[in-house]
């Protein structure tokens, strides 16, 4: 006969257990969100790929962001981490992406690996531009792309147009006519009612200063496979 002690011991290792069943689901289910902004282009915009040897899902990517045609695709950082050990065969499983235009950024985990430099020679070789605190002319219009500050405090900066960052943070700091596109936070983690999160701008769609409008996407992937309340996102922007 089954004791109380012995009960709550299995009631709580079922409850873990699903908990991680659960999170562990939501490592391999990509949602597509679709906003309307008015930008006459198609973007693909990708953040938090965490391409590792613990799992990830950049074929499924592949297969979503082809199908759509985009105009353009935006990488938002953390493209790697420390756990991509073959960084060659990370970028190569990015070549796949088909866009007339791509660009990227660099992230906090593509720094903390030391492997930022060398990753971002190899994205080039797959057509990507990389913007460190840099503007390019693209189909959509001006490209900012904000590069992470690893104090967290960025500079003010004024833009008619899109910014990438992969630090939401970033935000209060950038006025002007714009959307801001990032990641980082993984849709934070909601627990019993309660928000965690790395950031004040957790996930979706916020208004910064007057004319600018930050998009904070979940992201598709993190280091280690668990998530809970907080599905792969993958967005398109038109």
């Amino acid at each position: 006969m089954i004791d109380r002690r012995q009960l709550l011991y299995i009631s709580t290792v079922s409850v873990i257990g699903l908990g991680f069943g659960i999170g562990y689901a939501e490592t391999r289910h990509i949602e597509v969100t679709k906003l309307d902004m008015g930008i006459g282009r198609k973007i693909v915009f990708l953040t938090d790929l965490h391409i590792n040897v613990l799992g990830n899902v950049i074929e499924d990517v592949v297969k979503i962001v082809n199908k759509e045609e985009p105009d353009i695709i935006m990488l938002g950082g953390d493209t790697i981490d420390e756990w991509t050990l073959d960084i060659r065969l990370a970028s190569k499983s990015l070549s796949s992406l088909e866009a007339q235009e791509k660009f990227a950024v660099m992230g906090n985990h593509e720094y903390w690996s030391s492997k930022a430099e060398e990753f971002a020679s190899l994205l080039k070789e797959q057509g990507f531009k990389i913007l460190y605190d840099s503007t390019v002319q693209s189909k959509a219009g001006k490209v900012y792309g904000l590069d992470w500050k690893e104090d967290r405090k960025y500079p003010q900066v004024n833009v008619d147009g899109i910014v990438i960052v992969h630090d939401p943070n970033a935000a209060p700091a950038i006025s002007g006519n714009a959307l801001i596109l990032a990641g980082h936070t993984h849709g934070g983690l909601t627990l019993f009612g309660l928000k965690y999160s790395n950031s004040i701008f957790t996930r979706g769609l916020y208004r910064i200063n007057e004319d600018c409008t930050l998009y904070v996407s979940r992201g598709l992937g993190q280091m280690l496979p668990w998530r809970l309340s907080s599905p792969l996102e993958l967005v398109i922007i038109e």
